[in-house]
């Protein structure tokens, strides 16, 4: 059976492995192959000129930018969890950054949704989705470090 602390350290090795992986990809967009398969992953290898590989190149570098700040919160969130530092305000503050890092992301494929495919609407839905769970999950652990705070305060 699982136990709570090696959850933590599973999800660190996967955050920096996906950490690891963005900054690879980003690496590799701009070689020739990657920039072809990223010209064929947003279906405009038909219509292929330097304006459109400039944008897509543009936008999926725009889009690495929330998703690596997000994920460095994350890890520093799940190291705090590790640490025992759970109801903290610097938790809350990582979930709400993290929340807006989502935001971000969602405009960011709306945007390219009107460019490149309509269905990067329903992504850009989904991400927003995510931002607001964040939300609510950030709400929830800023009263209980309200309580945790109050209750240190009771003799």
């Amino acid at each position: 059976m699982w136990n709570s602390m090696r959850s933590v350290k599973l999800s660190l090795v996967c955050t920096r492995l996906v950490i690891l992986l963005v900054f690879a990809s980003a690496a590799g967009a701009g070689t020739f192959a990657g920039r072809a398969f990223l010209m064929r992953a947003f279906g405009k290898a038909l219509t292929y000129d330097g304006v459109v590989e400039s944008l897509t190149l543009c936008i999926y570098y725009a889009c690495c930018v929330p998703a690596l700040v997000a994920l460095f919160l994350l890890d520093r969130l799940l190291t705090n969890i590790k640490k025992g530092l759970v109801f903290t305000e610097g938790n809350v503050k990582a979930l709400r950054a993290i929340s807006w890092c989502c935001f971000a992301e969602a405009f960011l494929i709306a945007a390219a949704a009107l460019y490149f495919a309509p269905i990067l609407l329903a992504v850009a839905a989904v991400v927003a989705f995510f931002g607001l769970i964040l939300r609510v999950v950030k709400n929830v652990i800023d009263a209980a470090v309200a309580l945790k705070i109050e209750s240190d305060f009771t003799i």
